[in-house]
């Protein structure tokens, strides 16, 4: 399961940006899913249950790589379909909007590196036939 913090910044500085937090890329294989959870975290990076005060949108940056199920609470499920190439994580953007509007809405990043399985089957790719 991954886990995904939600920083809090001081209200000066929420009102000319939103919060981003961006943790390292989670590896995960391309047969793979996981349940990720969502929290807030105070100044010192605790962890601060939002559940009952904030609800969550989930995108994927490109689906056919990554999917994700609707969020239920402060989880949500991401399905690894393919893998990545070398250098370019797929993304799932995820932004926490509090019910009452009073901070927020604050965004993070999960950037994720999808690797292959093991062989399952064999694929056949003929080259450019040449002339004798």
């Amino acid at each position: 399961m991954a886990t995904v913090k939600l920083c809090k910044k001081s209200a000066k500085k929420m009102a000319a940006t939103n919060a981003k937090a961006v943790v390292g890329n989670f590896l995960i294989f391309d047969n793979e899913d996981s349940t990720v959870t969502v929290t807030g975290a105070d100044a010192a990076g605790n962890a601060v249950d939002i559940a009952a005060v904030a609800k969550i949108a989930v995108t994927s940056g490109d689906p056919a790589v990554v999917s994700v199920d609707p969020p239920t609470g402060m989880t949500f499920v991401l399905h690894a379909l393919k893998p990545t190439v070398a250098g370019s994580p797929a993304v799932i953007t995820i932004v926490a909007t509090w019910n009452d509007g009073s901070v927020g809405p604050f965004t993070a990043s999960l950037p994720l590196d999808i690797t292959g399985t093991v062989a399952t089957g064999l694929i056949v790719t003929p080259g450019t036939p040449t002339v004798r």
